[in-house]
């Protein structure tokens, strides 16, 4: 097996174009021509790339190759930096089937005394990870633009997956796992040749020879290598179609390890989508070094084919138990900061988080008190966790993406109409039970617990579950904001994303509202990442 990187062989080319034409001067000696320690680097760099050279003799060459162009490398020399690049690539891979000890290495490139650390602040311990990978090979499928940094060391992608030990603590991992940005660095002082990984989240900067410089960084690559492990798509037909099969996936989900310095903002989709809806978003606000200071990302799964009400369950009953789980040890204040950020239906699902129960939904719902009503144990427990909830006390702001406050016209086309039959809902009741609450049901409100009681159903403008949920009042003192589209008409307040009209988004007591030249799939705008973007550093400073 070669040991070269992919795309190695295209970069080294011209490098040995070079050498080639340099060395017969070395060789015949003419005019004593110095070294050049680019040459020099290239040139073992070369020699360590055959499949016969054997492991230690390939980490000498390596490592001298690392060595030479290091002082090229942290300058900024376009040239050292592929070679330094490659080569330490090299020495990871090389290292990968040892476990990544310490060990004394000798060869054409010379003698070193390798050291990887494993342990220390802000550093990651490369034998605990799934999969590593070099940034630069990570393609960005599903990504507009690279968020990267300049400076020096080598980026890579540390690759977590579910049920990895190393993430038996994080509260919420989904099938895809965790990427970390990650960036290495190797550095050469009397004879040691020290290897670090340092987690590009929390650290921006390194010490080389006294001086702090900044360290290089690829983030696009760690949400693109997790987008790789996920269907990748940011509109999802079958976890509307088929909710009852989909339904076990739903939770809270965490995109980066938990950090009990960050504020969570969590995204929750819309209808017919997936969190992959919120990628360009997620790759905008990535490239902000303060809000990567102060912020971790997380997002909400769920079926849109469930009511709102029971998605907002799903979501309360999870935040919940992420307290549970990361509050063990003591307060976490941060966890008291949650912001939310809505798309669509996840904005209408968000929003009864925020909601005072007044006179209570079910109140809204039916004349008839819930606890007279004959329900097994079980069914009398989930209906009081769906409509008899409470503002919760961790969120602090809350933004609505294209929310369909009052509804949309769309649901009342015929052909919508009948689509929704199709749609699979789970069996959350027994059909003694639903008898007994289709009869407490008022009139108009019977169909609530009846077949399809589906999210599409319940969206329609003038729906008298949206009425309901309209009457309760939002907790005070948490601002909430507003991003509209109107399809770049300038035509507000008689304008229309497409699917939500302004009448129906617009929030009386938002502090902000923002209009954007947005359809309804606005996350995809980057005038939406610019607007969430503001709203986080002007939260930072309040």
């Amino acid at each position: 097996m070669a040991y070269l990187v992919p795309g190695a062989a295209k970069m080294l080319a011209p490098i040995l174009a070079v050498f080639l034409l340099a060395s017969p001067c070395w060789a015949a000696g003419i005019g004593n021509m110095p070294e050049i320690p680019t040459l020099r680097a290239q040139e073992l760099l070369l020699r360590s790339q055959p499949r016969q050279v054997r492991p230690v003799e390939r980490l000498s060459l390596a490592l001298g190759a690392a060595q030479a162009a290091f002082p090229g490398m942290v300058v900024g020399n376009r040239r050292d930096i592929e070679i330094y690049s490659a080569a330490v690539d090299q020495v990871v891979r090389t290292l990968r089937d040892g476990g990544y000890a310490t060990r004394d290495v000798s060869g054409g490139g010379g003698a070193f005394r390798l050291v990887v650390d494993r342990q220390g602040r802000n550093l990651l311990d490369p034998a605990e990870t799934s999969s590593i990978l070099l940034a630069s090979t990570v393609r960005l499928r599903g990504l507009r633009a690279r968020t990267t940094e300049a400076g020096i060391g080598v980026p890579y992608v540390f690759c977590y997956f579910q049920g990895s030990p190393f993430l038996k603590t994080q509260p919420g991992i989904s099938r895809a796992g965790i990427s970390v940005p990650v960036t290495a660095l190797l550095v050469f002082d009397k004879g040691e040749a020290r290897l670090s990984f340092i987690n590009r989240l929390n650290e921006n900067r390194a010490e080389v020879d006294g001086q702090k410089r900044p360290l290089a960084a690829d983030f696009s690559a760690a949400i693109a290598q997790t987008l790789s492990r996920t269907p990748n798509r940011p509109f999802d037909i079958p976890g509307l179609l088929f909710t009852r099969h989909f339904l076990p996936n739903a939770g809270l989900f965490q995109f980066q390890l938990y950090d009990p310095n960050r504020i969570p903002v969590i995204l929750v989709h819309g209808l017919f989508s997936r969190p992959e809806a919120w990628t360009q978003v997620l790759n905008g606000l990535m490239a902000d070094p303060q809000v990567r200071k102060r912020y971790q990302f997380w997002f909400f799964f769920y079926p849109t084919g469930l009511p709102i009400w029971q998605s907002s369950m799903l979501l309360r009953r999870d935040l919940d138990r992420y307290h549970a789980e990361l509050e063990k040890n003591g307060h976490q204040p941060n966890l008291h900061r949650i912001i939310l950020v809505g798309h669509s239906m996840g904005g209408l699902i968000s929003s009864l988080t925020v909601r005072e129960p007044g006179k209570s939904f079910w109140a809204s719902l039916s004349d008839k008190s819930l606890e007279d009503l004959n329900l097994s144990p079980e069914a009398r427990s989930l209906v009081k966790d769906m409509v008899k909830f409470r503002p919760r006390k961790d969120i602090a702001r809350v933004v609505y993406v294209t929310t369909p406050h009052r509804g949309s016209p769309i649901p009342h086309n015929p052909v919508i109409v009948q689509a929704i039959r199709f749609i699979q809902m789970p069996r959350t009741f027994s059909r003694e039970d639903r008898r007994v609450l289709v009869d407490a049901m008022n009139e108009d409100l019977a169909g609530l617990f009846t077949l399809p009681a589906n999210s599409i159903r319940f969206l329609k403008s003038g729906s008298p579950v949206l009425e309901a949920v309209e009457t309760l009042p939002f907790a005070r003192d948490i601002p909430q904001h507003s991003i509209i589209g109107d399809r770049g008409k300038g035509d507000s307040p008689d304008s229309s994303d497409g699917i939500v009209p302004y009448w129906s988004a617009h929030l009386p007591t938002a502090v902000s509202e923002t209009i954007i030249p947005s359809d309804h799939s606005a996350p995809q705008n980057p005038e939406t990442t610019r607007e969430i973007r503001r709203i986080l550093l002007d939260d930072v400073k309040q």
